[in-house]
């Protein structure tokens, strides 16, 4: 297995460690990070964690040692990657996606350790992780990362007016994906719209279920916060620009991948709130026990209006006005958020922690809640 300490968060990760051994002769916190396949969502998780964890102190190869490893979309991958962070010695697990958070979970499900913290997660329950904010392993917490759907499925009326039929990539073998699904179905068929899905296997396939699903007639594709289609989203792309053909994705980044609109979380923010678990744990400020699963809510919209020449569609300037990401000739401009104060980001930090306390009185009221339903 390979190990490979890299001296900035931005550079590119490799999947495995190298020495078996000097993790565990080191005095310094050892954190392992895992991801389930490379693209932007996922690789903004990691970031942002990273971004906070060095801003508190923690430099990966001077005041503590990073173990990067990343499934390229391989679940066994995933488990050796898990495993190998245990025989590392890791104080702390940061898993980035549903898959990487299913992976460290069932390593460390008979030892209960060491603590894992996730994020860009649809679904922790749904992935069978957690049963409530604070129903769940005592080793576990972190952030879900559950795309705002019912904002966004809507849109697609704001750039096909006339839309009746959507094409549907995903991968069933994702929990997050199922879920994603099942949410999303109901919307649709409530705005009187026809899903035609197509399920896949690994992102090579994507080019190939697009064109199904073009021959079938849609008028425009839905990318749901999947994984494996996120990864490979050039090739709908592709698809999409030779039969213009808009897409419309729930991940903010792949408008500069070629999606005409794309409305979601901000997952640099994900991670940053990962990271902040993370600092408050490792500076023996936080308990993961009694730590809720927090829920990320910043909904951002990107549009592209390059895509939007190559796909057909024209976007309304209402639509543009509402837009905190829009590129245009190749040139991305975004809304910047206002600068915060050290006081106020402290300030932001200890609310938001303070937030996430599990009382006895919340979690017996989510006890309550889950025996009601039967959960």
């Amino acid at each position: 297995m390979v190990r490979k300490l890299i001296l900035t968060f931005a550079l590119f990760l490799i999947a495995l460690p190298l020495s078996m051994t000097a993790a565990q002769d080191s005095e310094l916190p050892v954190i392992g990070i895992m991801q389930f396949v490379s693209h932007p969502a996922l690789n903004a998780g990691r970031d942002g964690a990273v971004e906070v964890l060095n801003a508190a102190g923690y430099v990966d190869g001077e005041t503590a040692t990073f173990l990067f490893g990343n499934g390229e979309g391989d679940m066994p991958t995933l488990a050796t990657i898990a495993q190998s962070f245990i025989d590392e010695g890791a104080d702390l697990i940061i898993a980035v996606s549903t898959p990487a958070l299913q992976a460290a979970y069932n390593a460390t499900i008979d030892i209960e350790a060491p603590p894992i913290i996730f994020n860009v997660v649809t679904s922790p329950y749904v992935a069978g992780v957690a049963q409530s904010a604070c129903i769940k392993p005592a080793w576990i917490t972190g952030s879900q990362a559950l795309a705002p759907y019912a904002d966004t499925v809507p849109l697609i009326f704001e750039i096909v007016p006339d839309a009746d039929t959507v094409g549907y990539i995903y991968n069933s073998a994702e929990a997050n994906s199922v879920a994603n699904t099942n949410i999303i179905t109901p919307i649709m068929e409530e705005l009187g719209l026809t899903m035609e899905v197509q399920t896949i296997a690994n992102s090579s396939e994507i080019t190939t279920a697009a064109e199904a699903l073009v021959a079938r007639g849609i008028d425009v594709f839905y990318v749901a916060t999947d994984s494996t289609v996120v990864a490979g989203l050039e090739g709908l792309i592709q698809v999409a620009n030779e039969n213009e053909i808009p897409v419309i994705a729930s991940d903010p980044s792949s408008a500069g991948r070629g999606a005409v609109l794309a409305q979601g979380l901000d997952y640099m923010q994900e991670g940053r709130d990962a990271g902040r678990i993370a600092v408050a744990y490792l500076s023996g400020e936080l308990d993961i026990a009694r730590t809720s699963i927090s829920v990320q809510k910043t909904n951002v919209l990107a549009i592209n209006l390059d895509a939007a020449e190559l796909q057909g569609v024209t976007i309304a300037e209402e639509l543009l006005a509402r837009a905190g990401i829009v590129i245009s000739g190749g040139e991305q401009t975004i809304t910047e958020a206002p600068v915060m104060s050290a006081e106020d980001i402290a300030a932001a930090d200890t609310a938001f922690l303070e937030g996430l306390a599990c009382t006895d009185e919340i979690i017996a009221e989510q006890q309550a809640a889950l025996d009601s339903s039967g959960g």
